[in-house]
């Protein structure tokens, strides 16, 4: 008597549930990690109602092997097409959801002055050699903590 006879005869609707399960434990945890397993048991019970006579031994087998290679081609496939995390870029940074906005001069010293955008006023710090005087309009191109890199925007 082996191991997982207790599989032998199972019904394929107990790998959909098992998968099922597996699907919203990820939906809870949000780990993105065991999707992929829950795929794995939902193609387990495909291939089991294709072969009912498969073996306990061979379903944990096919179930494993086909984890693994749906993690893998996943994290590749989400590393290649995914969003890389651009779309939290400046979360939580405040100053680099200003890159790209248009601000207006306050004042101007040297390389360092203030502008402000929608009516808040922010630190700013020109390239080497730019001038501005107060009213000219900036192209914030950069964020350096809480400083915002601009440009003439003319």
């Amino acid at each position: 008597m082996g191991f997982f006879d207790f599989l032998n005869g199972i019904s394929p609707w107990w790998w959909v549930a098992f998968g099922v399960a597996l699907g919203a434990v990820e939906m809870a945890t949000m780990s993105f990690f065991l999707i992929w397993p829950a795929l794995a048991a939902i193609l387990v019970a495909v291939l089991l109602l294709a072969s009912p006579s498969m073996g306990g031994e061979t379903q944990i087998v096919l179930f494993s092997a086909l984890a693994v290679a749906l993690t893998f081609a996943g994290r590749w496939a989400m590393h290649r097409f995914g969003d890389r995390g651009e779309a939290a870029r400046g979360l939580n940074s405040r100053a680099e959801l200003m890159v790209g906005r248009h601000g207006e001069v306050l004042e101007f010293h040297g390389p360092e002055g203030a502008i402000r955008i929608d009516g808040i006023r922010w630190k700013a710090l020109w390239p080497e050699g730019e001038t501005a005087t107060s009213g000219d309009k900036v192209l914030v191109v950069g964020a350096d903590g809480m400083t915002l890199v601009v440009k003439n925007a003319g």
